[in-house]
């Protein structure tokens, strides 16, 4: 299995050191010529900020389109407009101050070129990805997603939701309750009613024990069903 593996300082170092001193010289020849014919028009001291203004516009749409880039975002319209802009009005300048033979524009358009292809290799190097093995799955983290269905506790033993459900929601029967509302119904059927005493004979507790069951029965009214 191959491994992606980042690029050692020193590699780094000199990457970089060598994109800015490129990027350096073409700034300053592209400069120098976009000031020529600035002043050549009769910009007068303007000539010195408009060279400013176009290399600028390059630096400023680059670094746009490298935020958007890191936060997962398309370039953009206006971004890239700019960018394109700005190389174009470089490179028109730079051509505009050679000499009107084919190699001199030629010669002239290079630091215009190799000022926006150095910058755009600089802020490669600020997006160089961390270093990581590559085409191993990454496992997500956190709790183990539930099962989609039920599993029987016994194998073999078939698993009913809908009865789970129905002894879930269904009420808990007090046996002796259950008992003292058939007495109870009992007597009213035979005309006599039934109190302490006959609760307590037939299920075998004291007077004052079966004196609070019938109590909680006649409350309850619910057939021995506890709420």
């Amino acid at each position: 299995m191959s491994a992606r593996v980042a690029p050692g300082w020193a590699v780094r170092v000199v990457t970089v050191g060598a994109v800015l001193l490129v990027a350096t010289v073409a700034a300053v020849v592209s400069f120098e010529h976009m000031r020529e014919v600035a002043a050549r028009v009769g910009e007068g001291w303007r000539a010195w900020l408009l060279p400013l203004s176009v290399d600028g516009l390059v630096i400023a749409a680059s670094m746009v389109l490298l935020t958007r880039r890191r936060a997962g975002l398309p370039g953009g319209r206006l971004a890239w407009a700019a960018l394109l802009g700005g190389v174009g009005a470089s490179l028109a300048a730079n051509i505009a101050a050679a000499e009107p033979t084919v190699t001199a524009r030629l010669v002239a358009a290079w630091p215009a070129l190799a000022f926006a292809v150095a910058f755009e290799l600089l802020l490669q190097q600020r997006r160089v990805p961390a270093a990581g093995p590559v085409g191993e799955p990454v496992e997500p983290v956190g709790e183990d997603p539930p099962a989609p269905h039920p599993v029987a506790d016994q194998p073999g033993e078939p698993v009913d939701p809908v009865a789970d459900l129905v002894r879930e929601s269904a009420p808990e029967v007090d046996p002796l309750g259950l008992r003292i509302a058939e007495l109870v119904d009992a007597g009213r059927t035979e005309g006599r009613p039934v109190g302490r005493r006959t609760v307590a004979r037939e299920l075998g507790v004291t007077e004052y024990r079966a004196g609070q069951l019938l109590a909680r029965t006649n409350s309850n009214g619910n057939g021995g069903r506890r709420p």
